[in-house]
């Protein structure tokens, strides 16, 4: 059996404040808490919330109950790091529904300052979270001494626990339902709509549609995704009467305790060990798993007294989830980040239809997984509907379940094509930062390219369109190409599985990977049959060696390790491919946040987006990341300030009510992104620190890719700081116990132990190994480890600082020695006007043109009308360019909030700005080319000839590379 889980997780969320109390009845009534009808209060032990007792008040039409004492509510004060507010939180328990409502008055000397009613309509516990300021009636001060209930208009009974009169919990949190449709209505339409619009959703939904006549298709349809689900669920076990016993035994402990959602515990945080103790509970996600196994013993044995002996139990643990709130119409005080956690519960009830037909409970069971799972989101208006990635990975599978719960065929059928359409719908390119597809393949969650979730929404997502392709219900065409070019990409920014460290956002470590069956399911959900491309990559990436040889068998082979450069310029990321590596180059913009950090992850995690620069070859480790021992302040690639680990430590607050306590920092800066030509690339920022920590620091940073080679300059380093250095990192690679493997230094070069050769023409080199100290990056606390690590050293309060390298990576003995003889490129500009760097061997020139104007040092390019990346290779006669214009382009000017009376750039939540879903403007570029060119004209590019100028207006948007090719006019 599993281990019950008692007690108090505190996992997310936070409170802050003075001490706070509870009302939990475990000693008698309080002497408090007054009736003005002796006996109709008491203490009562047939159910309770927390300990073994809960308050029983029997109650005549409009009688009332006080509890005296301060009621302990505080104003809320502007300025304060944390937003939190101060709610009420009680739970009722109701035998008998009656349609009137129960007051709940907040008094001070006798006078009522505030108030708000329950609806009475329901059987079993419910609970509130009631904000004083937003969600009651009324106006609440400080000081309030006393707390009035007023009964219905007709008597009854009702069981009161674990009240707490006042607890600060974030207002982005609290939620409504059904008993009490007022709270928090911004949440609605706020950013986290998706798991607190329950109430809207569930309203949403068209309970008049008229009916179908389906044809053969739409029901052979509807049974194909049926046992594709089931198929993919269902998990065979062995059933005996002993393991049957152990189940009921199981449940009957259950009963005693509380069915609880890990994210409500936050408002115990506050509580006395004493009072935390009280509270018992399963939770959810646990309970889900057990009613799996149940479903699972269920499906596994074809005795018929058995059948009905776990029917009867999974029917009973139903109602005992129903009793305890968890029903259509309940949001538990608060719904947040739901989805997680009930998945499990979602999947039995499906596996469990049959038997839940026959016992005449699966319409209840079918209306509580449409409340929770917020299906009613597949009747939203197309023009309202916005994409969450929580949604893809979490709540999809619970409103397919909800739908094939139906017992009327036609009334299923027509909730599948309303779910078609959603789908649709949800994935078309999202605009802006907003969660969604990206047209260059990246997924964005939390305003940024998030490969950790996108991995979680392919999970969600990409099962359901298995389930429905080959049917009238699937996704085809348009849709079925950018959710497969998403998958693709992945296998891209990783390698083999583990992503790029820049790219973990909050997750620096290697526990999140590349989902591989997401590529076999969507190539077995191919348009036209299997999906070659699809399949050939899960041939290389997978080690199932039964699917595997399924594949094969269907005549795929593995594709060959993709080579290349890709430009993903949504998440400001170039990445190059030669052999089995890897290597990638990040940044960020006014539009893209440079770092993600929580209270208790990525605390050190500000650096991560400076230009960073990793070459990965297998794992994370294996590539000379581990955490322990990692110094944050020298990721690879990156020009930061060496502050001590105390000054790095992100200072997080709660920024508005729009965000979390998180830090997700912007620059001031547009130009930060990439270009690719040919299977090279380049990728090239304007660094500028935020203000909140130095807003003097800045740098000119870029990154040429010339086959297994890339060379790195700097220009403009600057900064005011007199007590700590600037550097910039060549690597920082763990070594475990072999430090004789670490790197070989000769004259002007060196080899790390990652056999990538680095060779510094300007910058003084500085080289460590061995015991390297740092900080985790969840608690802080201090770790270490054996490490190498080299960076060119700025110095303090740097100006007009410098640097140049180049690398040749995992190149043999014979191409090291030859590289360190001549590295066949050349440097022709590196100022802050421009960075520009011609490879002799391919014969292609790369500018970074920061500024606009007249282009130095060059034989092809006379000037630019705005800051571009180009980059050019010269064939013969012809002319082969990549263009690209990095500003995203979401918003022209200032964004006058971000900014003081003064000028100065100060923090502000990237989900309170007014722009995040703004589409990118198309902006033309004027470039003016020493010669005469022809190239053919499109929507993109127009060509002029004036005199021995070629002038090229280009289109661009996105930061999308716009390629050429030109003609020499003789």
């Amino acid at each position: 059996m599993k281990k019950i889980i008692l007690g108090v997780m505190m996992l997310t969320g936070i409170l802050y404040g003075k001490e706070m109390k509870i009302y939990q009845f475990e000693h008698g009534v309080p002497k408090n808490i007054v009736t003005k009808k002796n006996g109709s209060i008491s203490i009562s032990k047939e159910k309770y919330k927390d300990g073994e007792s809960s308050l029983k008040w029997k109650f005549e039409k409009n009688e009332s109950l006080s509890i005296l004492g301060d009621v302990g509510y505080t104003i809320f004060k502007k300025g304060q790091q944390e937003k939190a507010r101060s709610s009420y939180s009680m739970w009722i328990y109701n035998e008998n529904p009656v349609n009137d409502e129960l007051l709940v008055q907040f008094k001070k000397d006798g006078v009522v300052k505030c108030w708000f009613p329950i609806k009475m309509n329901f059987k079993g516990w419910r609970t509130m979270w009631v904000q004083y300021d937003r969600d009651m009636k009324g106006k609440p001060i400080e000081g309030m001494d006393e707390i009035t209930f007023v009964a219905p208009n007709e008597s009854g009974e009702i069981l009161i626990d674990q009240i707490i009169p006042s607890v600060l919990i974030d207002p982005r949190h609290n939620a409504r339902d059904e008993q009490l449709d007022f709270i928090n209505l911004e949440a609605d339409t706020a950013a986290n709509a998706h798991w607190m619009a329950l109430y809207k959703n569930y309203n949403q939904i068209d309970k008049n549609e008229k009916k179908i006549v389906l044809n053969k298709g739409e029901k052979e349809g509807i049974k194909k995704v049926e046992k594709r689900y089931r198929e993919k669920l269902l998990k065979r076990v062995k059933v005996t009467p002993e393991k049957i016993k152990e189940k009921e035994d199981e449940f009957s402990k259950y009963k005693k305790i509380n069915l609880e959602f890990i994210q409500r515990l936050v408002i115990y945080e506050d509580l006395k060990p004493e009072e935390k103790n009280k509270i018992k509970y399963i939770a959810t996600k646990e309970f889900g798993i057990y009613l799996t196994e149940l479903a699972y013993m269920y499906n596994s044995t074809e005795n018929i007294q058995e059948k009905e002996r776990i029917a009867k139990l999974f029917n009973e643990s139903l109602e005992y989830m129903y009793d305890q709130g968890w029903t259509k119409g309940s949001t538990q005080g608060t719904v947040h980040h739901l989805g997680y956690q009930m998945r499990e519960i979602y999947e039995a009830i499906f596996l469990m239809k049959e038997p839940l037909i026959k016992l005449g409970t699966v319409n209840k069971a079918k209306e509580m997984i449409t409340w929770y799972s917020a299906m009613g989101m597949i009747y939203t208006p197309s023009d309202k509907l916005k994409i969450n990635i929580d949604v893809l990975n979490t709540m999809l599978p619970g409103m397919l379940t909800a739908i094939l719960l139906n017992e009327d065929e036609s009334k299923e059928a027509k909730e599948l094509y309303r779910f078609q359409n959603y789908l649709i719908e949800s994935i078309k390119y999202s605009p802006g930062v907003l969660g969604g597809f990206k047209y260059d393949g990246t997924v964005f969650h939390h305003m940024q390219n998030y490969p950790a979730y996108a991995r979680g929404a392919f999970q969600g997502l990409v099962p359901i369109i298995y389930y429905l392709h080959k049917t009238p219900y699937g996704i085809k065409g348009g849709e079925y190409d950018i959710v497969k070019k998403a998958v693709l990409t992945t296998r891209l920014y990783s390698n083999k599985y583990n992503y790029l460290l820049s790219l973990t956002g909050r997750h620096p470590h290697d526990k999140l990977k590349i989902d591989i069956e997401s590529f076999r399911l969507m190539a077995l959900s191919g348009v036209e049959g299997v999906d070659k491309e699809l399949a050939e990559a899960y041939l290389r990436l997978s080690k199932d060696k039964k699917k595997i040889e399924k594949l094969k068998n269907m005549g795929f082979k593995e594709e060959v390790t993709p080579n290349g450069s890709w430009t993903l310029n949504m998440g400001s990321v170039q990445l190059h491919r030669r052999g089995e590596w890897l290597a990638g180059v990040k940044g960020y913009s006014r539009y893209l946040v440079g770092n993600e950090t929580y209270i208790k992850n990525n605390l050190y995690g500000r650096y991560m987006s400076y230009g960073a620069f990793q070459i990965l070859e297998g794992s994370l480790k294996e590539s000379g990341y581990v955490q322990e021992g990692w110094d944050w302040k020298h990721f690879p690639g990156t020009t930061a300030i060496n502050v001590p680990f105390e000054k790095l430590k992100s200072n997080i607050s709660q920024v508005d009510t729009k965000s979390g306590v998180e830090e997700m920092l912007l620059s001031d800066e547009t130009y930060s992104g990439g270009n690719s030509l040919n299977d090279n690339g380049m990728f090239a920022m304007k660094l500028h620190e935020h203000p909140k920590y130095n807003g003097t620091h800045r740098a000119r940073k870029s990154v040429f890719f010339f086959n297994n080679k890339a060379i790195l300059l700097g220009s403009g380093i600057e900064n005011n700081d007199s007590e700590n250095e600037t550097h910039t990192t060549l690597f920082q690679n763990y070594l475990g116990q072999n430090l004789k493997n670490s790197y070989i230094q000769n004259e002007d070069t060196i080899i790390d132990s990652q056999n990538n050769l680095y060779k510094v023409i300007e910058g003084n080199i500085v080289l460590k190994k061995g015991i390297q100290e740092s900080r985790d990056q969840n608690s802080g606390e201090r770790t270490e480890n054996n490490y190498e690590l080299a960076y060119i050293n700025h110095g303090k309060t740097p100006e007009n600082g410098k640097y140049h390298y180049s690398i040749l990576i995992k190149g043999t003995k014979e191409e090291q020695e030859k590289f360190k003889e001549n590295s066949k490129y050349e440097v022709l500009n590196q100022d802050n006007n421009s960075h520009i760097v011609k490879d002799l061997k391919s014969n292609m020139t790369g500018y970074a043109l920061f500024e606009s104007g007249k282009v130095q040092n060059n034989r092809f390019i006379e000037s630019v009308d705005t800051p571009s990346m180009i980059l050019l290779q010269e064939k013969d006669r012809e002319l082969q360019m990549s263009f690209v214009d990095p500003d995203l382009r979401l918003y022209e000017g200032l964004d006058k909030d971000q900014y003081t009376g003064k000028g100065v750039m100060k923090e502000r939540s990237i989900y309170s700005r007014p722009w995040i879903g703004n589409v990118g403007k198309e902006h033309t570029t004027l470039v003016v080319l020493n010669g005469r060119y022809t190239s053919e004209n499109s929507s993109k590019v127009k060509s002029e000839i004036d005199g021995e100028f070629t002038k090229l207006s280009i289109t661009s948007k996105n930061g999308e590379p716009v390629k050429i090719t030109l003609k020499k006019i003789s």
